[in-house]
């Protein structure tokens, strides 16, 4: 996270959409419970992915800055770079290229992990984090963890692929709260964590007002049941959280509304 922010921090005029994934993944980042898990990207480490279905690729992560770089390394402040880090093997996420095509990023593999995170460069000991990666570190320490049903996953990871063309953004929002979940089997899914088919009775808290909403796949939304899709901003932010976590989402108008979770009812496993 420290290299992030410095690298983030440090964009300078440099290329902005990667001060954008930067940013980004500092806002859904968290430090991992375990550094030493062998299917999690971490700078040092030797990564296998494809690149829209392509053929398998590897390249050692690095954390080192400029040219000159030998063949087959990856710096972390990169649009690769940045994508990778802190992704895990088999998770899938969109890959931005400098002239704005978006691609689809898949981890096949992780060796040669570093028993220790390695040094930081030099050069971005020094760097004062933006104003940006600032904003970012207090939102992801706000930032609740979420938990989701594997038995939901392909599901929701095949919506995101749907949404990288039509609305990149929420894709990519959505493909973020996949990647720092918790995914447990179904009949481990705690009772008062949103999932698909979930009611949630939420208050908005800038206007106090409650509302009563079942998330759902985009086939079953009905507004008027009050039935909201996985695929909406405030569909996509209710996903996996816990009765009592306040939350942040972003409506269509660009206004940010911070929610809080009061109940969560399961639907009837009767039908």
């Amino acid at each position: 996270m420290d290299h992030l922010e410095a690298c983030e921090g440090g964009q300078g005029t440099g290329s902005k959409l990667l001060a954008y994934v930067l940013a980004s993944k500092l806002m859904n980042t968290r430090p991992a419970d375990d550094v030493h898990d062998p299917e999690l990207v971490v700078g040092g480490a030797r990564v296998s992915f494809t690149i829209d279905g392509g053929p398998p690729r590897t390249g050692l992560l690095v954390h080192r800055l400029g040219s000159g770089l030998p063949g087959g390394t990856i710096p972390v402040a990169s649009l690769l770079g940045a994508t990778l880090i802190g992704m895990r093997v088999g998770r899938r996420a969109p890959l931005l290229f400098e002239d704005g095509r978006i691609g689809r990023l898949c981890v096949t593999g992780v060796a040669e992990a570093p028993r220790h995170p390695p040094e930081l460069p030099v050069n971005t000991r020094k760097v004062t984090m933006s104003t940006t990666a600032q904003a970012v570190k207090s939102s992801a320490k706000k930032n609740p963890r979420i938990v989701i049903s594997e038995e939901s996953l392909a599901h929701l990871e095949g919506l995101a692929d749907g949404m990288l063309r039509r609305h990149p953004a929420l894709a990519d929002r959505l493909y973020e709260e996949i990647g720092r979940a918790r995914i447990v089997a179904a009949d481990k899914m705690p009772k008062d964590v949103v999932g698909m088919g979930s009611t949630v009775v939420f208050r908005d808290e800038n206007t106090g007002q409650e509302k009563t909403v079942t998330l759902v796949y985009p086939e079953e939304a009905d507004i008027a049941r009050m039935r909201v899709s996985v695929t909406t901003p405030i569909g996509v932010a209710l996903l996996g959280l816990a009765e009592g976590a306040s939350f942040y989402w972003d409506t269509r108008d660009n206004e940010r509304r911070m929610l809080t979770i009061l109940s969560v009812t399961q639907p009837d496993p009767e039908g």
